[in-house]
């Protein structure tokens, strides 16, 4: 990526480890700002102190399941901040129940974060961006949007609404100057897949995910589906009969996950 980046200031959600620290350190390498939030302090200042970047990161710290003080530093940093064209929706939540012992408030807390937090996001963002001439908002999904697994469901139907979500915002803003993309990810190689109940063969390295990401928003994909034989084989199963669907999804959890 030797072009100039398309975008000059970036705000990251979920930005302390994982994909959301790759995904700052790749913006930061493209001479991108980045305004970063994160729930708990430690990983962030870790990353800023690792990154060498004390200038060109701001750090923010919000529980985005905490939707009134959410709203409230959103309003702090639109304040502080009149230059974001880019935004990546990344805070994201797994945790797999089985529902003989299925506990609605786990459910809630992936729901909140995978899917209702970002309708407090874009509910700022979109008139701010609007406002400002334009500017692209992405949203993390997870190639599980496309398929119910044993144990992961809520998971998925939290993924499955932030599909819908980028898919219904690409509609509504099409003649707007505010561009949408969906992002949607295989098993990436960072901490919340060992807890996850899928059966995980291969991992994406994390620094190979984070630069197919800044790539296709780079070039302006409305979608980014990684890695491309994950993506085809979950193309293969949304077309399936229901029997051969189960079975397929049945495949992807791992037996282990009987002890959960």
């Amino acid at each position: 990526m030797n072009k100039t980046y398309p975008y000059r200031k970036a705000l990251i959600t979920g930005a302390g480890r994982g994909i959301g620290a790759a995904l700052c350190q790749q913006l930061l390498d493209q001479s991108v700002e980045v305004v970063a939030m994160n729930r708990s302090k430690q990983p962030l200042q870790s990353l800023i102190s690792e990154l060498g970047s004390p200038d060109t990161i701001s750090p923010y710290y919000a529980d985005v399941t905490q939707f009134e003080k959410l709203e409230e530093t959103l309003a702090l940093i639109l304040q502080q901040h009149s230059d974001i064209d880019l935004v990546i929706l990344n805070a994201g939540l797994d945790s797999p129940q089985k529902i003989e012992q299925f506990d609605w408030r786990v459910a809630r807390a992936q729901i909140d974060t995978n899917l209702t937090a970002n309708y407090v996001f874009v509910a700022a963002l979109v008139p701010y961006l609007l406002a400002r001439g334009g500017g692209r908002i992405a949203i993390v999904s997870s190639l599980g949007s496309y398929a119910g697994c044993p144990y992961e469901h809520a998971y998925n139907a939290s993924k499955a609404g932030a599909r819908m979500m980028a898919d219904g915002l690409r509609a509504e803003l099409h003649a707007s100057p505010v561009a949408i993309t969906g992002i949607y990810p295989g098993f990436i190689a960072t901490e919340m897949i060992e807890g996850s109940a899928f059966n995980i063969h291969s991992a994406v390295p994390l620094q190979e995910a984070a630069n197919i990401i800044i790539e296709g928003l780079e070039s302006g994909q409305d979608e980014i589906h990684f890695p491309e034989q994950f993506a085809e084989l979950v193309k293969l199963v949304t077309n399936m009969s229901i029997e051969e669907r189960v079975d397929a999804v049945r495949s992807l959890v791992n037996n282990s996950s009987e002890n959960l």
